[in-house]
């Protein structure tokens, strides 16, 4: 899961069909769907994904050709898709869903909101969460119908750090200078993956303040000014000159923090929905995985991201494309994210595994939401190029906060002068 959420979380899930890349050979008059998938074959989600098209098959009698080309046979996707060719339907996720709709290749699937969901008598829309539907949209309406959602939380193990949950930032603060008098460091971080670091300053950035308020910092460098900018710039400084990360954490290499987090070396790991999963043979014995979400306190904004399928606009096969989309949503199927792949289900009517519950009703009940890094990434260069390794120095205790500021909105002043 973190391979997949990683590559869309830099914008660059780029699903190659050099295999399919060629007219559905269907015979006369009959259905017929493709399907390629960044997911492998062995993966839970594949299994289930697989389940689900062989049972449409079965029922439809639409001939599928489903492919599972995992994470690194995916590389042209978006070319072959605008120029005619490619599958009809892919695996997408709210942060590549721009990209994917700004070349034209994503079918809109409003009309699939209403669509009744097979042997249920209720509708697509009836069973997705406000929030979940808003993160898998684009401005135009719903890009991709959603299986899974992800979001962001910090994680520990409930057996020895029962009822933890720090509401405010100073009880955070209190509790990590508890235990490091206790001798341990108590963030695990590992810190090569830029895109785990930025968790810190992205969540108490956008959780106090709202959507949109870290995707400013990449479209006007006066947004840098903002009080509320410098104020989480602080708190990550305070973080990176209390000592609670492991020592060198910047040198880590992925997995080896999150893995000692599971082993009980450190109490805490800030990670998406995906890390109890990952983390599972790791896991120290008796260990029961619960999460909190960062107190950062105003608008408490919850982040809500989602995986799941789109259809190819210049697919040979969209109406089928869409009839499989509200087949997918039944809830045997849906429950296997819960129970198989042990990640939140988009179905609101699905309990999510016990340590993601905390997490699920989060999203459910929350009053204000944000999508995954507050759409920041799709402005690659800038995210990639400057930001990610400017926050490094921020984590790291090169630069402090002022220096932070200063250095965001002077590089973002010079990237969009010679972007515009």
């Amino acid at each position: 899961m973190r391979k997949l959420t990683a590559v869309v979380a830099l914008g660059a899930l780029a699903l190659g069909v050099s295999a399919c890349g060629k007219k559905n050979s269907a015979e006369p008059g009959k259905q017929s769907l493709v399907y390629v998938s960044a997911w492998g074959a062995d993966e839970p989600q594949g299994k289930i994904i697989k389940t689900i098209f062989d049972d449409f098959a079965k029922e439809t009698g639409t001939k599928v050709d489903v492919k599972f080309a995992g994470r690194k046979g995916v590389d042209n996707l978006a070319t072959e898709m605008a120029s005619g060719q490619g599958p009809d339907l892919f695996d997408t996720a709210t942060d590549n869903i721009a990209a994917f709709a700004a070349q034209n290749v994503v079918a809109p699937l409003d009309d699939v909101l209403t669509a009744e969901i097979p042997d249920e008598g209720k509708k697509v829309q009836d069973v997705l969460p406000q929030a979940v539907r808003q993160a898998s949209s684009t401005d135009k309406g719903l890009a991709f119908v959603p299986h899974t959602v992800i979001s962001t939380a910090i994680w520990y193990d409930a057996a020895k750090h029962p009822g933890l949950d720090p509401r405010t930032w100073d009880d955070f603060i209190a509790y990590l200078d508890k235990a490091k008098k206790e001798g341990r460091a108590p963030i695990a971080q590992d810190g090569t993956i830029n895109f785990y670091n930025v968790y810190w300053f992205y969540s108490l950035l956008v959780r106090a303040n709202g959507a949109g308020s870290l995707k400013a910092l990449s479209k006007d460098p006066a947004a840098w000014d903002k009080p509320e900018v410098l104020d989480a710039a602080k708190k990550v400084e305070q973080l990176a000159k209390g000592g609670y990360f492991q020592k060198d954490f910047m040198a880590t290499k992925f997995p080896a923090a999150q893995d000692a987090w599971a082993q009980g070396t450190h109490d805490l790991n800030i990670n998406g929905t995906w890390l109890a999963s990952e983390t599972h043979d790791k896991l120290a014995a008796g260990a029961k995985v619960a999460s909190f979400q960062l107190p950062a306190g105003g608008k408490d904004s919850v982040e809500v991201g989602t995986l799941g399928w789109a259809v190819n606009a210049k697919g040979r096969n969209v109406a089928t494309a869409k009839r499989f989309l509200a087949f997918a949503l039944r809830k045997p199927y849906i429950q296997q994210i819960s129970t198989s792949a042990l990640n939140i289900p988009s179905r609101a009517d699905v309990p999510a595994p016990e340590h993601l519950l905390a997490v699920q009703k989060a999203v459910n009940e929350a009053t204000a939401t944000h999508r995954t890094y507050d759409d920041a990434a799709a402005a690659k260069s800038w995210w990639n190029d400057l930001f990610l390794p400017l926050d490094d120095q921020l984590i790291s205790g090169k630069i402090d906060a002022a220096g932070f500021v200063k250095e965001g909105r002077r590089k973002t002043a010079e990237h969009l002068a010679n972007t515009n």
